[in-house]
């Protein structure tokens, strides 16, 4: 039986220096954009900038600001309850407060207030408006401060901050190369755990228990299905379905170490998998090589897409229906760039990917011919000279459960 011991040590420090050097970066950006702040609202990006750790994000009715000057350290305005939080984790020295929840001025009058001291000669702050970017806060707030500065434009800020969040430092690899290790320790583990008669929820929850039980500090995403000769689709579950011989299950998970996400899954075939199975499974697993292969400095993720969909064929492919196969990570489950045939991202050192190819089959079963597909992942960080692995690969042959 495989050891249940805590992966643990301590992890590199986020210093004062390396959220200065952010800071710098940005404001670079802001500057060819044009921009006479930046305001943050989302957990992730207002982490990067501030390095506030704490749980509170869960609560809806108080929300945080962080403002980004064109110069200067940024200006945080946040609910009285979080001030010993931020000086705790934060750098931050600028901190305005107020007594939330106050439905009436949840902070507004601070921030607008803080917003017009840094207006300059532009008159344009940016805000996360863009693709794959959220407002931490109410939108009619929103509406309430982009009303009291009327004379200056809103303008999207949040491809600036994913492009800039893409390129990770030694400290951040560092945790999503943890949270990777614990995951796949885990996911080797549980072959012995499982058994058939289990539920996809107890499946599920077997493997949530091993990740916490080896240091992981909780599992946001963690996802099970099944089939008979395979699932029908991967975002799914966990049910009550029992599991049972001739069943594949696959479990995906984006679990978490200090903020920091792993991305990948696994199959298990109960009482060993059809021919169909075994042929989809040595395929897809043929092009995460094809893709891990491909992951290097100074080529384009298209090109990477194009290296895995040259081994599974275009008919397959199309079946899928994925559409990328394969993304980044980082304070985000999926964060860009996208492993696309249209995305023309350059891949640089510092990068963290996932390579995630998938196909559809057909498999017999008691009820005649059905669609199933098959997805593989791997999490890979890109070196100066090509990737390693963050997860450990998965094996060539899938796990059965006897």
């Amino acid at each position: 039986m495989m050891s249940t011991d805590v992966i643990d040590g301590p992890l590199p420090v986020f210093t004062t220096e390396e959220y200065r050097r952010r800071v710098g970066r940005i404001q670079e950006r802001m500057a060819l954009e044009r921009l006479d702040a930046l305001l943050l609202t989302s957990e992730a990006n207002f982490r990067y900038v501030t390095g506030f750790n704490n749980q509170s994000w869960v609560n809806l009715a108080r929300p945080r600001y962080c403002v980004v000057p064109a110069d200067g350290d940024p200006i945080v305005v946040l609910p009285q309850t979080n001030i010993v939080a931020m000086r705790e984790t934060s750098w931050v020295e600028d901190v305005r407060t107020w007594p939330a929840p106050r439905p009436a001025d949840d902070g507004i009058t601070l921030l607008v207030d803080a917003l017009r001291g840094c207006l300059g000669s532009h008159h344009r702050f940016g805000a996360e408006l863009g693709p794959e970017s959220r407002l931490g806060m109410p939108v009619g707030d929103f509406l309430r401060v982009r009303d009291a500065l009327r004379h200056a434009e809103f303008a999207d800020g949040a491809a600036l901050m994913s492009a800039l969040r893409m390129i990770k430092s030694p400290a951040e690899v560092a945790r999503c190369r943890r949270i990777a290790e614990i995951t796949s320790t885990a996911f080797e583990a549980l072959p012995e755990a499982l058994r058939v008669g289990d539920t996809e929820r107890i499946a599920c929850r077997k493997l949530q228990i091993a990740l916490l039980q080896r240091g992981a500090d909780k599992s946001p995403y963690l996802i099970g299905a099944s089939g008979r000769g395979g699932y029908a689709a991967i975002n799914l579950g966990p049910t009550d379905r029992v599991l049972e011989r001739g069943d594949v299950l696959i479990i995906d998970t984006g679990s978490t170490v200090d903020g920091y996400f792993c991305d990948f899954d696994r199959e298990f075939a109960f009482g060993g998998p059809c021919d169909e199975v075994r042929r989809a499974y040595e395929r897809v697993w043929r092009a995460t090589e094809a893709g891990i292969a491909a992951v290097r400095p100074g080529r384009r993720c298209s090109e990477v897409w194009q290296a895995m969909a040259e081994v599974l064929g275009a008919e397959a492919v199309r079946g899928s229906n994925v559409g990328r196969m394969g993304h980044g990570i980082g304070l985000l489950l999926t964060e860009p760039p996208s492993i696309h045939p249209e995305d023309a991202t350059v891949i640089e050192a510092g990068m963290l990917l996932t390579v995630e190819p998938g196909i559809s089959f057909t498999a017999r079963t008691g009820s005649g011919d059905e669609r199933k597909v098959m997805v593989h992942e791997e999490n890979v960080a890109v070196t100066e000279d090509g990737c390693v692995l963050l997860s450990r690969r998965a094996p060539p042959e899938i796990w059965v459960v006897d």
